[in-house]
């Protein structure tokens, strides 16, 4: 019997809070400019969850027996690394600035996390599938309006007045292109935000469809959820971008393992990509093929032979890598700073784009560590609580595909060039749903060991 969701105001304050915070709504270029050029801060709506988990659970909740659980396990790793990563920027970072900046960066996505893992609204499985299929739907009309834009002339993102803002300006054309030889694209974004936000924020989502589909009835229900499946996974195409694309591959891959798709949806779904690559989709494997062939050389297919291979080999992204390990080795223990490591990418190859290496070499190999340890703790135990939910099979497929998602942007974390907050949120969800899971076995313990005694 499904629970019924009961909407408040507090609800929707929360609600609409996450959704600022996962599309990075405060930067889009169509609500900068409905404010007149005013840019919300970001830390609005993460202090609006923060406050609404506080005055919940710390004013009128009772904490009694919870802390023994042991899903709070997971805050051991976290704790050390929120530690450790202090402990570096007060170390390496000079200026009150810089030191307050990097704070911020470090303990933002720590509170969106610890706030929706303990907001009392998704201590109800219902409301966190309300909070996903609110970000599903969203995530569609975002879309529609970027397929829009590019799609009717390209070119009118780059005559778009740049606008001028309390936080600085704002540009249009934040995918930018990606060329080799003849063939070139003007890479999907959502005006205001970068290709590599865009992309991998609507991977997670895509599993979310698949979810919808699977518990919705009626036909054309289900034929509606897989073309917007379908395109969502063509935006995700349409960035041309290396991350999303292989965490998407992940995701999709992991729901077929644990057999939320059937066989003949993930025929069907590598046959669409099959077709996407052959078609509108080429330029995006031939970068991925690119990319492989720069550590396992081998022919490219669809390259022109008149195109020299070798310059094609030479990533900054990639090159930018052997330079950020010897700071590793040269700085093992507390980093030597974010600062220091921007100026010196700067003067090379640029950013590295891989989170875990930009975090081992600012804050040190204990915070990778220990950031490490949180991400390998939450996934497994998901694995674990979705074994044991044979019973409930709507909340083990729930769980599925939020640790398809979990999945997903722990690879994509490989090619990240920052700590986007979107990541967290989901982190956070799985979390809250890894609670109620604890909660429903703790209930059922009784009711199991009575019936055991009455057999005996």
């Amino acid at each position: 019997m499904r629970e019924k969701i009961h909407i408040k105001a507090s609800h929707i304050l929360i609600t609409s809070a996450i959704i600022m915070i996962y599309f990075q709504i405060y930067w889009h270029y169509w609500f900068v400019k409905l404010l007149g050029g005013y840019v919300v801060n970001t830390l609005l709506p993460i202090i609006v969850l923060f406050c609404s988990f506080v005055f919940k659970e710390f004013i009128s909740a009772n904490w009694n027996g919870r802390l023994r659980r042991t899903i709070f396990y997971l805050s051991i790793p976290l704790f050390c690394y929120v530690f450790f990563a202090s402990v570096s920027i007060a170390l390496n970072e000079e200026g009150l600035n810089n030191i307050k900046s990097f704070f911020i960066y470090i303990y933002s996505p720590v509170i969106i996390f610890l706030s929706i893992w303990g907001l009392y609204i998704y201590r109800k499985n219902e409301n966190i599938k309300f909070t996903l299929n609110v970000l599903f739907i969203l995530s569609v009309i975002f879309s529609i309006y970027v397929t829009i834009i590019f799609s009717v002339d390209p070119q009118d993102l780059l005559v778009m007045p740049t606008i001028e803002t309390n936080r600085g300006k704002i540009a249009t054309t934040s995918g930018g292109t990606y060329g080799v030889g003849d063939m070139e694209a003007v890479r999907y974004t959502i005006p205001g935000i970068s290709s590599t936000l865009y992309g991998p924020l609507l991977v997670p989502l895509i599993f979310v469809g698949f979810y919808f589909k699977k518990y919705t009835k009626g036909k054309l229900i289900h034929f509606i959820y897989t073309v917007l499946i379908l395109f969502l996974i063509f935006c995700v195409l349409k960035t041309v971008s290396r991350g999303p694309l292989i965490a998407m591959f992940a995701g999709i891959t992991y729901l077929g393992w644990r057999n939320l798709l059937k066989t003949k949806e993930i025929v069907f779904i590598a046959s669409v990509l099959v077709i996407s690559f052959l078609t509108f989709a080429k330029l995006a494997l031939l970068r991925l093929f690119i990319t492989i062939a720069i550590f396992i050389p081998f022919d490219i297919p669809f390259l022109d032979k008149a195109i020299d291979i070798t310059d094609l080999l030479k990533d900054p992204r990639v090159e930018v890598t052997p330079e950020t390990f010897s700071q590793i080795l040269a700085h093992p223990f507390m980093g030597m700073g974010m600062t220091n490591l921007i100026n010196l990418q700067e003067l090379s190859y640029g950013k590295d784009h891989n989170n875990y290496l930009s975090i081992a070499a600012s804050f040190g190999s204990l915070t990778l560590v220990f950031y490490l340890l949180f991400l390998f703790l939450l996934f497994i135990m998901t694995q674990k609580a979705i074994k044991r939910l044979s019973w409930n099979p709507t909340s083990k497929d729930l769980g599925i595909v939020l640790s398809a998602g979990c999945l997903s942007l722990i690879i994509y974390l490989n090619f990240a060039p920052a700590e986007f907050h979107f990541i967290w949120i989901w982190f956070g969800l799985a979390a809250a749903w890894l609670r109620n899971c604890e909660d429903e076995f703790l209930l059922r313990k009784p009711a199991i060991h009575k019936l055991c005694s009455k057999k005996i």
